[in-house]
Formats: structure tokens, sequence, C-alpha cells
């Protein structure tokens, strides 16, 4: 079964980094001279992925600005004869076909993917955090859980190992029958005591969902009267025999908070061929100057 479609949740409201999110979505952030939003986009199109749904909070229209032409900007490095310039600028702008929907309210990620459902119809998906990167040396993120569904045929999540003691901070997996590179999900368990952990296998956002996630999520009670989060649909599924894990390969960073902000950038740059030497420079440099105190 051939996906071709992705969402990507964009709701958040990134108190975490007030207060310039008040003014940019944390999706917007720059790895280097790139937006995160944007090397999630550049994965999912890699992966043959062009038809894409990005579900915006409110006060977040640079994003359709970013993906859409700027005239002025253009016909300027036209004049000046910035040519390099522009074919970045049109690399953004060409990258996908990509429909956004504002929500009104943040009710939680089930709730964002329901308001993605005519967008995918009876078809399969990617689902993405807009906030969420993964630096892979083979196969990016997106085509290892393609690889996993095209296998198995049926809902995929990615997922890694953690430290037995950090699992108390993570939706973990309880595995089921082995399969080629991940396990049979038999449920998930949020954020659960160490001793009571069935796992140190820990769900960490991507996934490849099918339709019948929506039936999950139309089985699930409201949280708090309004809310509905993605990883009890998965918990629905996984009951009934139709999750499975992937153990993804890469460098996973999580930029809605600030030390994960950071550390992406410092990774960013040692696999750029243009500071790589400099930022290892930096670090060593660094790495004396705390020695010596």
């Amino acid at each position: 079964m051939k996906v071709s479609k992705a969402v990507i949740l964009c709701g958040g409201l990134a108190t975490r980094f007030l207060p310039i999110s008040k003014s940019i979505p944390k999706e917007m952030l720059p790895l280097l001279d790139k937006p995160v939003l944007q090397i999630i986009v550049e994965d999912l199109v890699k992966a043959g992925i062009k038809d894409i749904f990005i579900l915006l909070g409110r006060g977040k229209e640079c994003i359709p600005n970013h993906f859409d032409r700027n005239i002025e900007l253009e016909q300027r490095l036209i004049e000046t004869n910035k040519t390099e310039m522009l074919k970045v600028l049109e690399h953004s702008n060409n990258l996908a076909n990509i429909v956004y929907r504002r929500q009104d309210e943040p009710r939680g990620t089930g709730y964002g993917v329901e308001l993605a459902r005519s967008f995918v119809g009876d078809d399969p998906f990617v689902f993405m955090f807009g906030d969420e990167v993964m630096f892979c040396d083979g196969q990016n993120i997106v085509e290892q859980l393609l690889e996993t569904f095209e296998k198995e045929n049926k809902n995929v999540i990615a997922v890694k190992e953690v430290p037995m003691s950090e699992v108390y901070r993570y939706g973990i997996i309880e595995k089921g029958k082995q399969i080629e590179k991940g396990y049979d999900v038999k449920q998930i368990v949020e954020k659960p005591r160490v001793d009571e952990a069935p796992s140190n296998i820990s769900y960490i956002g991507p996934a490849v969902l099918m339709n019948n996630v929506f039936n999950a999520l139309d089985e699930m009670p409201l949280i708090k009267g309004k809310e509905k989060v993605l990883t009890d649909a998965f918990d629905i599924l996984a009951k009934e025999g139709k999750l499975c894990a992937r153990l993804v390969e890469g460098e996973r960073h999580d930029i809605g908070n600030k030390f994960g902000f950071v550390k992406a950038n410092i990774y960013a740059c040692l696999r750029d061929e243009e500071y790589k030497k400099d930022i290892q420079e930096l670090i060593l440099k660094l790495a004396d100057e705390i020695k010596g105190k």
C-alpha cells in the first residue's frame, strides 16, 4: 500500500520558548539557516511524500509564508544577480503540495490528527510533530518507517531504547512478537514507574498510520472533557493487534525545549562541511577551559 500523504502537527503554544515563541513558532526556529519544519518536510519529500497537511496554531502565519513565494525578494535577488540565493528560495517554495488548517484551540494530539481526516480520506499517512528532527546517516526517519509499513501492513510507530532509569519520562511499549528491526506492540504504558515498565523501548513521535487510527480516536473518551491524546489511540490499536514498532536509527532532537534546540544546532554544525571544523575547534576549546576551572 503506497503512502503519499503526511500530517504534521504545529499547534502547540511553545510556552517553554517564551518570549521568542510569542511571535516566532518553535517549528520555525533555525538549525543553522534552515527552519526545523523545512528539514522535516525535506525528509518527507526525500521519502516520496509530496502531499502534506500542516495543522497550525494561532499566530503561526509565518509557516505558510515561508513555503510560499516572496515576489519582491525574488525580484531583488534577480536584480542583484544573487542566483544561488534565488535557488535556495525556489527550493523551499516548491518542496511539496502543502495545505494548512488552523485549529480553534489546543485540544490534544489526537484531536489534531482528527482535523486532518478529510485530507487523509481512506489513505495511509505519515504522522510527524513539527518540532522534532532526526539526523540519520542512512535512510531518514520517514524512509525507515515506510520500510517497516510496507513489510508489516499495519500502523508503525518510531521507537528508541532509553535508559531504564528514564522510562518514567516516556510512553513505553510492551513488546510482542519480534519483527525485522522492531516488534509488534501489545500496549503502550504512559510514563510508567521504573519497577512497572514493560520494557525500555520508548515511542518518540513519528509514525505511519492507517485509516483505522480514526476508529480508535472515535472510541476514546475525552480527557478533561475536551482533549484526545494520540498515544491512547495507539494503545487501542496495539490491543487489537494493529500496531508495530520500528527501532529507528539516528540522532533524535526535540526542538521543543531549549537544551534540545541548542544541542540540535551543535549536531547540525558537525554535519555541515562548512562549519564542521570550526565547531569541533570550539568544542575542544571549551572543553579545555572547563577542565582548567
